[in-house]
């Protein structure tokens, strides 16, 4: 994605991000009345103005815009076109007036006011974003952005245990003018919290996961949706085709750790299979294709938990992919690692990768302890002494532990790196 994102870039506070997507969401959909949304939700305008201006990418702002007006025809008020107006003046690029909002804002009406359905289809983006782009100046990326899920998206799939569970299609893919090799950091599930707000740890269970290069292992996937954490064992397989034109990643519960769990940590979902891929696709808008499916079920059947899934966490993924995870993961164009690139070529790219990813968890890690020492220095200068200031460095503390640990991870990489150098360029 290009750089004209205006307020698109990602701040250090990604948990209040992600939690501005579903209040949004969750905002609108009470607002329609949907059953299983509690009825203490904000009200949409409001949502709607905390969404605007967080970090959070405008395709996603935009979508979940779209989605909630055409929940809420019937219950659209001023307050609700206000907010509008101003998401999409928030979402404008820097070199475009203001005052074109009323030129998107009646695009915008014309794509809401189409036809009968109530929820965001992949019709009304493309229609919304077709006509828009002169404003935008969406790229490829942005203008083929689709995802989503419904409940006419279904299929039957195994549990561990093998029994058919009705589980929940959330697809997500757009198309790209760069190499398949360009998204290989970003499709390997190693990689995914550096990109995520909804994605807090893949920690390694057995096997060895590797930054590049094809490996198996079973990571425990720590997701957190709607402030719940979902702890799931994944059997992973992640590829490299060796002429570069795919690279994949194949996931499904691992059976063995889902029954170890079983007493002391039960997997909330039986049913989270799928595959994300970037590859060549001759004859498509562009030359490569980034897509993401995943079939889920959760074991109490709390339906709200996949419609965010499909609503904010798989898109929020898909488009931190796209624009090659911000600021979390400074970008990087990949190098190709054949026998003629040479040892030297492949051992600079290693350590300048290495370099850029340690400095951005220590910039990282200094934004998230900001708002743990407001917090400290107010338990003192508040009307009263708080002896909570305790909890407050502990978690400046655990803010330096994750970085080391992330830290540790690159170093991993760098070896990695240095390893297929000194390998002649072989995976």
């Amino acid at each position: 994605m290009n750089d004209q994102t205006a307020s698109g870039r990602r701040p250090y506070d990604w948990p209040e991000q992600r939690r501005s997507m579903e209040r949004t969401i969750l905002a609108f959909r009470a607002l329609a009345g949907d059953e299983g949304v509690g009825r203490d939700q904000p009200h949409p305008a409001d949502a709607l103005q905390a969404l605007a201006d967080s970090g959070l990418h405008r395709v996603i702002k935009q979508r979940i815009l779209l989605d909630g007006l055409l929940r809420v025809r019937p219950e659209r008020d001023q307050t609700i076109d206000e907010a509008t107006r101003y998401l999409l003046r928030r979402t404008l690029p820097a070199d475009v007036d203001a005052s074109r909002v009323d030129e998107v804002m009646r695009l915008l009406d014309d794509v809401v006011g189409g036809d009968g359905r109530d929820r965001l289809q992949p019709s009304h983006w493309e229609a919304f974003a077709d006509r828009a782009k002169e404003v935008y100046g969406y790229d490829i990326e942005e203008l083929s952005f689709s995802s989503g899920c419904n409940d006419r998206q279904q299929a039957i799939k195994l549990t561990p245990d093998g029994q058919p569970k009705l589980s929940r299609l959330i697809e997500a893919q757009f198309w790209s003018n760069e190499p398949p090799m360009a998204f290989a950091r970003y499709v390997n599930p190693l990689n995914w919290p550096r990109c995520s707000s909804a994605w807090q740890e893949m920690k390694v269970l057995s096997g060895t996961a590797r930054e590049s290069g094809d490996y198996t292992c079973v990571f425990l996937e720590v997701v957190e949706i709607n402030d719940r954490e979902l702890r799931v064992p994944l059997e992973v397989g992640y590829r490299e085709r060796a002429d570069g034109s795919r690279v994949w990643a194949r996931f499904n519960i691992d059976h063995d750790h889902y029954e170890a769990r079983k007493r002391t940590d039960p997997v909330p979902v039986d049913v989270d299979t799928g595959t994300v891929s970037a590859e060549l696709r001759p004859g498509g808008p562009a030359r490569t294709l980034v897509r993401a499916t995943k079939y889920l079920h959760m074991v109490d059947d709390d339906g709200m938990v996949p419609e965010l899934a499909c609503d904010a966490g798989w898109p929020d993924l898909m488009i931190a992919m796209a624009e090659r995870c911000a600021t979390r993961w400074p970008p990087e164009e990949p190098v190709t690692v054949t026998p003629e690139a040479g040892r030297t070529a492949l051992v600079d790219a290693a350590i300048r990768r290495f370099v850029d990813e340690v400095a951005a968890e220590y910039q990282q890690g200094i934004g998230q302890t900001r708002p743990h020492f407001r917090r400290l220095i107010g338990r003192f200068t508040g009307a009263s002494w708080d002896p909570r200031w305790i909890n407050d460095l502990l978690d400046i503390g655990k803010v330096t532990a994750d970085r080391y640990g992330a830290v540790a991870s690159s170093v991993r990489g760098l070896a990695d790196g240095l390893r297929n150098a000194d390998r002649g360029g072989r995976p």
